[in-house]
């Protein structure tokens, strides 16, 4: 975007306006200063990432009553301009008395706070920090105006929650160049304080926020081996020749490299490698070679080989069970890429760089594909658990049935029941579950605790385990109640536990629990979306009843009484939290 015209994104915006199908995302633009010029940009930004954006616009310098009247929005974005707290500001506040002062931060703490609360049932909040940096005065000290801003940011920290995100202004006007982020010409006549260059860096900015919660963040992260993971070429320079140490240049940028890998494997994002190498070559690399930070167990997939990356990379989808949306493939070699870009459009693909120390930057700029909203204790051993499944696919096939491979497993269903401990992580399966989701609703942690306080909700979350190890929270239900009649809001579980029928034994304990509560029906639907075909059948299988159908969506419902129970004497589920 960054190459594009005003003019050319409002016509392309149009035209993905046109295109884009789904339910319209909303998006309110609170601000005190004139950025409307932002709303087409934004959409643009989200539209051309499948998101059906619609930018609703408040009135200027109106935040506070806004709040209230967008309050039933998807998202909203403030824009709370400290230039224009009150009029002229920046001009005026060297002259202000430290009283004077004091009073209009805590008037502003006052109104940041009421804003917030107002806005706290929207799904994804997003809200600038105050910032001084373009009006700052030519000083060593800080000028009034900074220390305005240092008590209203720490404000803001204290007051957001989850679903809340503070954005940092200062690092996207350096990003930017301060003489290129403003047109003081317009803010005097206008108060339209931003660049279009300014404004198009803050939607790229802030879009991994809005991918994360609609469910369309990037998953694993796929790398070659030489040039993109060590310098040099392995199978000709040898083990002793490739360069990952501190001894060379290009050296101590390929262990930044790896270094920034394993922070990022750390916070969730799956590993994976595709070169064309010997295996046994890259194995002793791993296993044996004193400067390789990287070890066997830090990859979730390996495909080293000679056959093409494109059939490597349908090949690690297959295993991962993850879709090649989510997807991220950086290698040094252009004709790979083009390769892959050309058979799988759906991946990212990432050139390192030509000028080899662009390269940690660009790794760090594509660390935003991976944003999630809530990290959990799950991502930190996303990892570990793919790789427990490997050693559960090789312990398949000693058996001749799947029943019998399962009842070996020694699987087991530890099930929660309204237990707020477990929200962070039942929001992210809502966010990032795709595949095993029968209605593919979206919620933050803030909705989840909405529910959980609304008695009319009941969410269930449920783990697994088995003699491998601990899948973590792998499935959640979120049903209404009405009386004495149940609806399935949302049901989906983790691909990690596809096969495993732990769906059936969990909806055993469920309609056991729902009939405790006292309720006789259960309605549920299935809305089709491009990756939940395989769920399509799920509530026949289950023996609910069809009672309304047209394309795309399939309603269903369920004498309780009727309901056949499984069967299944291989899964142990365990007592519920109350």
């Amino acid at each position: 975007m960054k190459l594009l015209k005003y003019s050319e994104i409002l016509a392309r915006n149009r035209e993905l306006g046109r295109m884009v199908k789904g339910k319209s995302y909303r998006i309110a633009l609170l601000s005190n200063i004139v950025v409307n010029q932002l709303g087409e940009i934004l959409e643009f930004e989200l539209r051309r990432r499948g998101i059906n954006a619609e930018v609703l616009y408040g009135d200027y310098d109106n935040i506070v009553q806004d709040s209230i009247r967008f309050k039933d929005v998807d998202a909203a974005v403030v824009f709370y301009e400290t230039a224009n707290l009150v009029d002229s500001l920046h001009a005026s506040a060297e002259a202000m008395t430290t009283g004077e002062l004091a009073m209009l931060a805590g008037r502003v703490e006052q109104e940041m706070e009421l804003v917030l609360d107002n806005l706290s049932e929207v799904p994804l909040v997003l809200f600038n920090r105050f910032s001084a940096l373009l009006f700052a005065p030519d000083d060593l000290r800080d000028g009034a105006l900074q220390r305005i801003c240092n008590r209203l940011n720490a404000k803001l920290n204290q007051t957001v929650t989850a679903n809340q995100l503070a954005v940092n202004m200062d690092r996207l006007l350096a990003q930017v160049g301060l003489p290129a982020a403003a047109d003081f010409r317009q803010f005097q006549s206008t108060k339209a304080l931003y660049t279009i260059k300014l404004l198009k860096t803050y939607a790229e900015h802030v879009a991994p926020a809005f991918l994360s919660v609609t469910g369309r963040m990037r998953k694993v992260l796929v790398l070659d081996c030489d040039g993109t993971l060590w310098g040099g070429i392995l199978g000709e320079d040898g083990d002793s020749q490739i360069q990952m140490n501190n001894s060379t240049r290009p050296g101590r940028i390929f262990r930044e490299i790896q270094q920034m890998l394993k922070g990022l494997r750390r916070h969730g994002v799956l590993l994976a490698l595709c070169s064309k190498n010997n295996p046994e070559d890259v194995d002793r690399v791993f296993a044996e070679h004193p400067d390789m930070l990287l070890r066997d167990d830090d990859w979730a997939a390996k495909k080293i080989n000679w056959q093409d990356k494109a059939t490597n990379l349908r090949q690690i989808s297959a295993e991962l069970n993850l879709g090649l949306d989510s997807f991220v493939f950086v290698d040094d070699s252009a004709f790979e890429l083009g390769l892959v870009q050309d058979e799988l459009p759906n991946v990212a693909c990432v050139k390192v760089p030509e000028t080899l120390s662009d390269y940690p930057a660009v790794m760090r700029h594509l660390a935003r594909e991976f944003f999630v909203l809530t990290r959990t204790a799950e991502d930190m051993r996303k990892t570990e658990m793919y790789q427990q499944e490997q050693a559960r696919g090789e312990t398949k096939v000693q058996f001749t049935s799947l029943d019998d491979y399962l009842r070996s497993l020694g699987l087991v269903v530890r099930v929660a029941w309204n237990d707020e401990v477990a929200l962070d992580r039942a929001a992210q399966l809502s966010q990032k579950t795709n595949q095993f989701n029968l209605t593919t609703r979206r919620y933050t942690e803030a909705d989840m605790v909405r529910m959980l306080r609304d008695n009319s909700f009941a969410i269930a979350t449920f783990a697994v385990e088995d003699r491998y190890g601990n899948y973590g929270i792998a499935g959640l239900s979120i049903v209404c109640i009405k009386a004495d009649i149940a609806s399935m809001d949302t049901f989906l579980m983790s691909c990690r536990v596809i096969g495993r029928n732990v769906e059936r034994a969990f909806f055993d304990y469920l309609i056991n629990k729902l009939c405790e509560m006292g309720m006789v029906r259960l309605e549920a639907e299935y809305l089709r979306t491009h990756n939940n075909d395989q769920v399509s059948g799920f509530y026949d299988a289950l023996g609910f009843q069809l009672v309304f159908a047209k394309e795309g969506q399939r309603n269903y419902n369920l004498l309780l009484a009727d309901y056949q129970p499984s069967g299944i004497n291989y899964i142990e589920v365990k007592k519920d939290v109350s």
